[in-house]
């Protein structure tokens, strides 16, 4: 089993870390639940690490709901706000797309944030995810290419755990791949993880670019919650025949992929409740990857510096 840190504290501390974490939540009683249970889990990156920003259409009352669903969360350190936004019933999926406003005019204009992360409001991304993304994104840099998350649910009647947004088993033969020590990254289709992740080099390109824009992202497709976050791997993709910049990591040791990959859809409902005909939620997480031989030799990529 490869094992990637030792100490995530430790990734988490050194060097200081500055995290502006922005959740969208277009109010709905029956979803705090999961709204308090992703700020919970960026509470526990760390005193002080990360500033929380909620865009939200809740109204005043809802606003004072807001404050005392998160107040077990105030002697953590974390910094909380909200930002209202005004409901748009044509457009009901545009509330997804407010956090770059907040990447553009508040985390860019200060250099002492160092990363970025937007989450829809039931996914929860743990100090773990979060040290997976730097340690792989510095590993892949030579290679142009992102680490990836998957979203998986625990399904009520086999007590089993089942990966959100693929149907399918993802071959790791005969794809384009790199291989990093223990670990294979992959393409998956769809790359969808309902997050994204940015340090400031990152974030500075996504808003050079098309997935920026709600309209001109149109050119990658999906629709327009799905583009908030997905949109972004579809930019600078390398050569090699990579279909996006995001890769899956699969421990080839295990089979399995990598544990700080694997990200907590909360509500559980493409496993429990989605009709069987649409096979969401009904791939195993150990079903994820099939086949072991890499189809693109190393040599075609750059080197990979280890660092």
């Amino acid at each position: 089993m490869n094992c990637f840190l030792s100490n995530v504290s430790d990734l988490i501390a050194d060097p200081p870390l500055r995290i502006m974490a922005v959740v969208a939540f277009k109010f709905r009683a029956a979803r705090l639940r999961h709204l308090l249970d992703v700020a919970t889990g960026f509470a526990e990156y760390g005193d002080g690490a990360v500033d929380l920003v909620v865009t939200t259409t809740a109204d005043e009352a809802e606003l004072a709901t807001l404050e005392r669903l998160f107040i077990p969360l105030r002697t953590s350190g974390m910094n909380m706000s909200f930002v209202p936004v005004a409901f748009d019933p044509d457009h009901p999926y545009r509330i997804t797309w407010e956090h770059k406003r907040v990447l553009r005019e508040r985390f860019l204009a200060d250099p002492a944030y160092s990363h970025f992360i937007y989450v829809e409001d039931d996914i929860r991304l743990s100090p773990l995810n979060f040290a997976y993304f730097r340690a792989y994104r510095e590993r892949l840099r030579p290679h142009g290419l992102l680490p990836g998350f998957l979203r998986y649910e625990f399904n009520d009647t086999d007590h089993r755990t089942y990966l959100v947004d693929h149907r399918d088993q993802t071959p790791s033969a005969d794809v384009p791949c790199v291989d990093l020590d223990l670990v294979r990254f992959v393409n998956v289709d769809p790359p969808y993880q309902a997050c994204l992740v940015l340090d400031r080099e990152l974030a500075a390109e996504h808003v050079a670019g098309a997935s920026f824009d709600i309209e001109a992202s149109t050119i990658y497709g999906h629709g327009e919650a799905e583009r908030a976050n997905l949109a972004f791997g579809y930019e600078h993709i390398p050569p090699g025949g990579f279909s996006s910049r995001y890769v899956m990591p699969l421990d080839r040791g295990s089979l399995l992929p990598l544990h700080g990959s694997l990200i907590r859809h909360l509500p559980d409902n493409f496993t429990n409740r989605v009709p069987p005909v649409l096979r969401f939620g009904t791939l195993p997480v150990e079903a994820m990857f099939r086949g072991d031989a890499c189809a693109r030799s190393l040599d075609r990529h750059p080197a990979d510096t280890g660092q």
